[in-house]
């Protein structure tokens, strides 16, 4: 009796060891953070989760400064989540430029895809004071005051004149 039940526990033990081999771990878990790779138009990116990749990349890797302050968008496009601000003059890496006239960025030296800026909002780095400074000389133009006057029509001015015209 003891040698059948020993050939029963060694085939249920069998059996068990059949069932549990084939099972996998479960995948990690998938967080904003995670780091993934994305190979776009044959460049690999490396970014977090969060953000997504370009559909359309062209490689420019070089360095940029911000004109004006500026949010770095997790897509690139305004309907996007902001993940941060750069303030005007920060130094970034402008990886390439992406579709919608956006840029790629990385904020750090380590190359990872940080988000995304409109194409207007930086210059390479060595166009910089050179671009301040066209953009300081150029006049400004004079605002237009306007106020109501009657049914439908408004008086304007511009900038500091004393002069209004009914419109």
């Amino acid at each position: 009796m003891e040698i059948k039940h020993s050939k029963v526990a060694f085939i249920a033990a069998l059996f068990a060891t059949a069932i549990t081999a084939g099972c996998k771990a479960p995948p990690p878990t998938v967080t904003a953070d995670t780091l993934e790779t994305s190979t776009v138009n044959d460049v690999a990116l490396v970014h977090m989760h969060i953000i997504q990749p370009p559909q359309q990349f062209k490689p420019i890797n070089a360095a940029y400064r911000t004109l004006f302050p500026v949010s770095l968008i997790n897509r690139p496009d305004y309907g996007g989540m902001r993940m941060g601000t750069l303030e005007s003059g920060a130094t970034l890496q402008v990886l390439g430029e992406v579709e919608n006239s956006w840029l790629a960025v990385a904020t750090q030296d380590n190359g990872q895809l940080s988000g995304y800026i409109p194409f207007r909002a930086a210059v390479p780095s060595d166009r910089y004071n050179a671009t301040v400074k066209a953009q300081a000389a150029r006049p400004r133009r004079a605002q237009q005051q306007c106020i109501g006057v009657g049914e439908g029509d408004k008086a304007c001015r511009k900038g500091n004149s004393s002069t209004w015209v009914i419109q």
